[in-house]
């Protein structure tokens, strides 16, 4: 899956919201975030861009362009998601409204977290 520098620090803003949803940024979740940029190919010079960028960044203008993407991409995002909200071992109440939330304003498929996973895991 490819994304733009502005599509992944969209990710990593929500990511972020989300994981922080029920009071607390576990360690698990900052490390998922940062080893799915790895997987995208961003190198640890460009992380700290990045994180910076999505800190910056709008919720507006990220839910604008998550919005923007391509079917495949919001599949894979809302995998993505799922797997940061999943990664401490626990999944709060409020980390999966978040979820939902995120999902629902950014025009992602309707999936459940299952599905988003096993999606995510394939491709």
């Amino acid at each position: 899956m490819t994304y733009s520098g502005l599509e992944l620090a969209a990710l990593v803003k929500m990511g972020v919201a989300m994981a922080s949803a029920d009071g607390k940024f576990a360690e698990e979740e900052k490390i998922a975030i940062v080893m799915e940029l790895a997987a995208f190919g961003v190198g640890q010079s460009d992380v700290e861009g990045l994180l910076r960028a999505s800190q910056t960044m709008e919720a507006s203008q990220a839910f604008g362009i998550l919005a923007s993407m391509t079917t495949e991409q919001k599949k894979y995002a809302t995998g993505y998601l799922a797997a940061i909200m999943a990664s401490d071992g626990e999944i709060a109440d409020s980390e999966v409204k978040m979820w939902q939330l995120i999902c629902t304003l950014g025009g992602f498929p309707n999936m459940n977290a299952h599905e988003a996973l096993l999606f995510w895991h394939s491709h």
